[in-house]
């Protein structure tokens, strides 16, 4: 290629290259125009609300027996019958084992023997009395003898009283060879058979039995609610909620509340006592639990995400009338119903809802909108 078609094509492509700056620089400019150098946060602001709020305590706990009890043998002996199946549902009084007894029924029927040979004994006592009381009104027996009659009779009375006694003792003594339920409950794992040896004291029970029902559920708040609880309690009995196997809500009445706070946890413990007829809360299991501890009647609510942690506690942005952002403290006492109940702010007060992370005080701000959230509504 000659030097005269290179120049042609220098030219060519500058004169392009010109044409492309010339029409580009004017939209640089444009759009350098309409961008600010620092654009201010954009927020959106709601107002605290006072509004009557339930005031719902939740916690965790494990259902309970209010009864329960190790079924232990009183008497060394050999087990003669169970009357029941492990497991099964037993009433008060019903007969759950017997012992053998005939050694316990002998001793019985020889202290019922004792006792007919003492009555024998002070009725003749008695009778030896009546006559020697005609004989000594004539003088016909001496005053030793006298003395020895009345003394007769009171020797035989006391043994006739020991006599009583020992068949009062070996009834009851029989009467353990005889286990009965001594409350309505489930039975557990049998852990004795017919022809089994047992004694007192042994470390296994025969059985153990546990209340269903009515039941209760243990569980433990924190000190802070104490207070509400306790104003609530003053008023009247405080329901509790758990959720039972099929997932229904139930209602049963505290009826517990400890002694003292845990200065270890800072937590007290309380106890509820629930009906349970159809059998659907089991001991042990693990509840979520829901206390009703009356009314804040002006109670000032804000949307949880408006409410902000600081290393000093809880806070919330307020704008001032030069769109200035500045920090109010607050203090959050719960979050219930998708609602934060605070203290610190009046009625009215407009604080940032949406945007409070991008903040800093002092910092101008862009109000989206000013919003009263419809769930904050009565």
């Amino acid at each position: 290629m000659d030097l005269r078609h290179k120049g042609t094509l220098l030219l060519i492509a500058g004169l392009v290259i010109g044409c492309g700056s010339w029409y580009f620089w004017p939209r640089q400019q444009a759009d350098a125009a309409m961008k600010p150098a620092h654009s201010a946060p954009l927020v959106s602001m709601v107002t605290a609300t006072v509004k009557p709020l339930p005031i719902t305590l939740t916690t965790q706990g494990h259902i309970i027996a209010l009864n329960q009890v190790d079924i232990q043998a009183q008497i060394t002996g050999t087990v003669k019958t169970v009357a029941f199946h492990e497991g099964d549902f037993v009433k008060a009084g019903q007969l759950l084992f017997t012992l053998d007894n005939a050694s316990q029924s002998a001793a019985y029927d020889r202290a019922v023997a004792a006792l007919g040979e003492s009555k024998a004994l002070l009725v003749k006592a008695q009778n030896d009395l009546q006559r020697g009381r005609a004989l000594k009104a004539k003088n016909y027996i001496s005053m030793s003898d006298w003395d020895t009659l009345q003394s007769n009779v009171q020797q035989y009375q006391a043994q006739y009283k020991a006599a009583q006694q020992d068949v009062q003792t070996a009834d009851v003594t029989l009467g353990y060879t005889r286990i009965v339920a001594p409350v309505n409950g489930k039975t557990g794992a049998l852990n004795v058979h017919p022809g089994s040896l047992v004694q007192p004291g042994s470390t296994l029970p025969l059985v153990s039995l546990m209340q269903f029902d009515p039941i209760g559920v243990s569980f433990t708040l924190p000190e802070k609610d104490l207070k509400p609880v306790l104003t609530a309690q003053a008023k009247g009995p405080v329901t509790v909620w758990v959720e039972n196997a099929s997932g229904t809500p139930t209602a049963g009445k505290l009826d517990f509340i400890d002694n003292s706070v845990s200065t270890a946890s800072g937590t007290i413990t309380l106890k509820a006592q629930f009906s349970n007829s159809n059998t659907l809360l089991w001991p042990g299991l693990f509840q979520n639990v829901k206390v009703d501890a009356g009314v804040t009647p002006d109670a000032v609510v804000l949307p949880p995400q408006a409410v902000q942690n600081g290393p000093d506690g809880h806070f919330v942005y307020v704008v001032d009338k030069h769109n200035q952002a500045a920090v109010k403290p607050v203090t959050l006492l719960r979050i219930q119903q998708s609602l934060a109940v605070v203290t610190g702010i009046s009625q009215g007060t407009k604080v940032v809802n949406e945007g409070a992370n991008n903040l800093r005080p002092g910092i101008t701000v862009q109000i989206a909108s000013n919003i009263d959230k419809a769930m904050m509504q009565p």
